[in-house]
């Protein structure tokens, strides 16, 4: 992308900003409304509107290499993906479920349901410390991949491989791919049966229809055609080889024979005639010119010359008139195979847009080099007005000071006390925060009085001022009761009323909006004489960079003026006594006051010691690897997680008043919001979550999925994991785990099957590996040590969180997530994608009967169905026996015992286990519980009435 494509965007997105606050600003202007409904309409088009909008400014963002203007852009990205979090939660909180639908809102925007998902942002991944990267680049071929014994899915090809022999001490360790192998040798195989039968089919040919494989040109065609001999230099001719020069055009009647197109003779020298040459001249150029024989002679290598050039540009011609042909040949050929459906123009090929995202890659690797330009041209600019300005700054300010010394000798005959550097020095002076000199007099003046005053006269003085202290108390209390009995009646009648929802208040028009209004504001200010088209280089804005280096060079020569300055005040001040008879008394500089850390009662927590003060970052690396508790994961994605939308969802809940069951696709969507916060950016993200559901549906994939989007090291520390650690050891371990965690941010701890850090039952077979060890501490330990702002997330898993503790698992785990059962839509998406990456499926095959019927199997059953079915030997047979929809479901049935879908009451316990701990989740329960009673008494009253 060029510099004035980007620029073009940047205009476009200010434009499409500008349309987002305007209907922000006429949002304002609603009335306070108690419909829920309005309410969620209005939050949901306002979301549905910043989606685009962040993933503009992402866009602008990751392509702008101009530093200063880049500061604007990332200013605005960061308030713009917090605008759109906090309309999304407030949406959730309206609808008390972490799954959310704005149907309605994409209706009234005309758009569908992929333009409002949130993407990646380009600021992804956050970079990491030079010593950092290496670090875990040089320690990746030793960690071991993230394994899970609850999920299936990764399916392993165990059928095609054999148990390997134990290794030779004496020779290198060389894994043998076993299947490999085997499939190379049946395709030599099969390459060498082709061969050999396309041979025979040939010989056969040419056998019976010599006519036709033998062709031979006509004697008539055939005219002078030379006969060269020749052979090697140095050798010894016994026998004179024939060699005939054929050309592309050896069939044509007449033809130059002179030309060798692939080879030439060695000692073979072109003779060209002078008259053959002028004839081919004249045939070329008609105009007829009287020459004599000397000029022949000596302009013959020009229009040899020429003559080659003419036959040059010729073939040229020739050539790029076939390639034209071609193609055009080609392009007709796949439109008419697009049109009749024999290509899908989605599956044409991976990374169509591969020659953008290089460019973009390419433009996002400088972005360093015109860092550190900027930080260059500031130290120059810096040096420079030191250098130049430096003396002059100086001759200023103290002429400025100076100027403060006259005016207060002239008016009040005294020096009033030079300001301390802590309290700003002479900066107070230059804006007028000091004592003018009628000040000065009138605080002397009291002065004065305060010494003429009685004893008694000062007590009574000080019991005035107490009791304006404790009347000035009384009435923060009063006001504070006000306050609070206003919000017991705004709840009181919020549960008679309803939640009344004003517009105007903090709650909705939040800090980001205004971050928003006040950012943009102020780049149309400075940028509006600039014309950014101009600057193509990209070149930073050097008169900004003066004025801020002005400003500081100022600010750090003040303190040195200042320390002169003091000492010629007091030199003045001595001198004053010293007329006036007056006794010099050195002024007592003040001292600083101490800032409070905090609220009266409350002492600031100790930190922790560190426990492993006296080794190095590197030791501890490789004793987490060790331990396998730092591990090495798949490179997956979260939208490689197949689900689909429950596009029915919006009405049933908005107009129907029913609970629709969420789809396995707007899981990907949560996900993706909750790791916003794991980026450079400081965006708000939930310390911890847990993902529940049953085995196969993909739990330990998006775990991975999560790790590779943010680029996070990745500690693990399941049950199997933490088992040989002994218990005294473990607060040691998670002390290690946290230090290295905030040393290598972004970073993912992984608990898989995390209920069985908190069993009210330990099994009799997982006694051995004292499981609950871990999570005794784990809160104190990692939890609640997990700031905001750090980019560390704790992430489990659990098949089966009814067996645990429900207290002590929520306390550990902020969000739950469930993993919806597998719906028509999402059952169709994976059967389709498992069949296309098996070659032979025909496109044909009809999934739909299929997907009816298997609805409810995991993900991890519908591909292990096809891996298992469509072996090598059975894709084989595709051509002759094509794959029917019964030989899948026949691996299900087949099977001892047989594979079914998960039964409903077995979802139940999940559902009911999501409804206790997630906190939306038991809110909405609640509230559906109360629908349900409120209908039920509607209906009994009518009952009634018709009785």
């Amino acid at each position: 992308m060029t510099q004035e494509t980007i620029a073009k965007f940047w205009i476009a997105t200010q434009s499409e900003l500008q349309d987002v606050l305007l209907h922000e600003q006429l949002v304002q202007r609603f009335e306070p409304t108690r419909d829920k409904q309005i309410v969620h309409e209005i939050l949901s088009e306002l979301y549905c509107r910043y989606v685009p909008l962040c993933r503009m400014l992402d866009r602008c963002y990751d392509q702008t290499l101009q530093v200063q203007k880049r500061e604007v852009i990332q200013r605005l990205a960061l308030t713009a993906n917090q605008r759109m979090l906090e309309l999304q939660q407030k949406v959730k909180q309206m609808e008390l479920s972490e799954f959310t639908y704005v149907d309605g809102a994409l209706r009234e925007l005309h758009l569908i349901p992929e333009d409002v998902q949130p993407l990646r942002p380009c600021y992804f991944p956050m970079e990491r410390s030079a010593q950092c990267s290496e670090l875990i680049a040089t320690s990746s071929k030793a960690m071991e991949p993230l394994t899970s014994s609850s999920s299936s899915e990764g399916l392993g090809s165990s059928s095609e491989s054999e148990d390997e022999p134990p290794p030779d001490p004496r020779r290198p360790i060389v894994k043998r791919d076993r299947a490999k192998e085997k499939r190379v040798a049946a395709l030599n195989l099969i390459l060498a049966h082709e061969k050999a039968r396309r041979a025979r089919i040939l010989q056969v040919n040419f056998r019976l229809h010599p006519k036709l494989f033998y062709p031979r040109p006509r004697e008539d065609s055939i005219q002078d055609v030379p006969y060269e001999f020749y052979h090697k230099p140095n050798q010894f001719m016994l026998i004179p080889v024939k060699r005939t020069v054929y050309d592309w055009d050896y069939y044509v009647k007449k033809k130059d024979v002179v030309a060798f197109p692939y080879y030439r003779p060695p000692g073979w020298v072109e003779e060209i005639k002078p008259q053959e040459v002028l004839e081919k001249v004249e045939i070329i150029e008609p105009i007829k010119v009287e020459v004599k024989q000397e000029i022949i002679e000596d302009n013959t290598d020009e229009l040899v010359e020429r003559m080659i050039q003419i036959r040059s540009a010729r073939k040229i011609q020739k050539y790029w008139r076939n390639y034209q042909e071609r193609k055009q040949l080609l392009r007709e050929r796949y439109n008419r195979s697009v049109v009749l459906g024999m290509i899908d123009e989605e599956e044409r090929g991976p990374n169509l847009n591969s020659r953008i995202e290089q460019a973009e890659a390419e433009r996002r690797k400088r972005k360093p080099e015109f860092d550190e330009a900027f930080l260059q041209a500031i130290d120059d600019e810096k040096t420079r007005i030191l250098q130049q300005r430096g003396p002059w700054i100086m001759e200023d300010i103290s002429d400025h000071v100076r100027a403060w010394f006259r005016e207060f000798y002239d008016r009040a005959h005294a020096f009033d006390r030079y300001p301390e550097i802590w309290e700003g020095g002479t900066l107070l002076v230059i804006k007028g925060e000091t004592l003018t000199p009628e000040e000065y007099m009138e605080v002397q003046r009291k002065k004065a009085l305060e010494k003429l005053k009685s004893v008694e006269q000062k007590k009574k003085e000080a019991e005035l001022r107490k009791k304006a202290k404790e009347l000035a108390k009384e009435k923060k209390k009063e006001a504070k009761e006000k306050l609070r009995e206003q919000r017991r009646e705004e709840k009181e009648l919020e549960k008679k009323q309803g939640k009344t929802y004003d517009f105007k208040k903090p709650e909705f028009a939040t800090n980001a909006y205004i971050t928003i209004e006040e950012t943009i504001e102020r780049y149309e200010k400075d940028w509006y004489f600039i014309d950014e088209m101009e600057n193509e280089e990209e070149l930073p804005i050097m008169e900004w960079i003066t004025l801020d280096k002005f400003a500081e060079v100022h600010q750090e020569l003040r303190p040195i003026v200042d320390e002169v300055l003091r000492g010629e005040r007091e030199l003045l001040q001595k001198a004053l006594c010293k007329d006036s008879k007056k006794k010099y008394k050195a002024a007592k500089p003040k001292k600083e006051r101490r800032k409070r850390a905090g609220k009266k009662g409350k002492k600031k927590k100790k930190e922790a010691p560190d426990l492993t003060a006296d080794r190095t970052v590197d030791s501890l690396f490789e004793e987490l690897i060790d331990k396998n508790i730092i591990r090495a994961y798949k490179k997956r994605k979260i939208d490689d997680y197949i689900g689909d939308y429950n596009y029915g969802a919006f009405e049933k809940r908005n107009y129907l008043l029913e609970d629709p069951p969420a789809a396995m696709g707007e899981v990907r969507n949560i996900i993706k919001t909750w790791l916003f916060g794991m980026g450079p950016l400081d965006l708000q993200k939930p310390k911890s979550f847990c993902l529940l559901g049953p085995s196969g549906y993909g739990k330990t994939m998006l775990v991975e999925a999560i790790s590779n989007e943010t680029d996070a090291v990745l500690f693990d520390l399941s049950v199997k994991t933490v088992a040989p650690i002994p218990s005294n050891q473990i607060p040691l371990l998670l002390h290690m785990v946290l230090k290295m965690g905030r040393i290598l941010q972004p970073t993912v701890i992984c608990i898989d099957e995390a209920h069985k850090l908190f069993y009210k039952k330990i099994p009799a077979d997982e006694q051995s590996l004292d499981p609950t060890k871990l999570g005794k501490v784990l809160f104190k330990q990692v939890v609640k040590k997990i700031k905001k702002d750090e980019k560390i997330l704790l992430v489990g898993t659990s098949s089966q969180p009814w067996m645990a503790k429900a207290g002590k698992f929520k306390k550990c785990f902020e969000k739950f997530l469930l993993i919806p059962k597998t719906d028509y839509g999402s059952t169709q998406l994976l059967w389709r994608h498992a069949l296309s990456q098996k070659v032979g499926v025909g496109k044909d095959f009809d999934i739909s009967p299929l997907s009816l019927v298997t609805r409810g199997y995991s993900p991890g059953q519908i591909l292990s169905c096809v891996h298992q079915t469509l072996g090598l030997r059975r894709r084989m047979r595709l051509a002759r026996e094509p794959l029917t929809a019964q030989e899948l479901l026949d691996y299900f049935l087949q099977k001892v015992p047989p594979e079914y879908p998960i039964a409903d009451k077995e979802y139940l316990k999940y559902e009911k286990f999501y409804k206790k701990a997630d906190k939306l989740a038991k809110q909405r329960a609640k509230m559906l519980k109360i629908r349900a009673e409120e209908l039920a008494k509607k209906k009994a009253k009518e009952a009634k009435k018709k009785k």
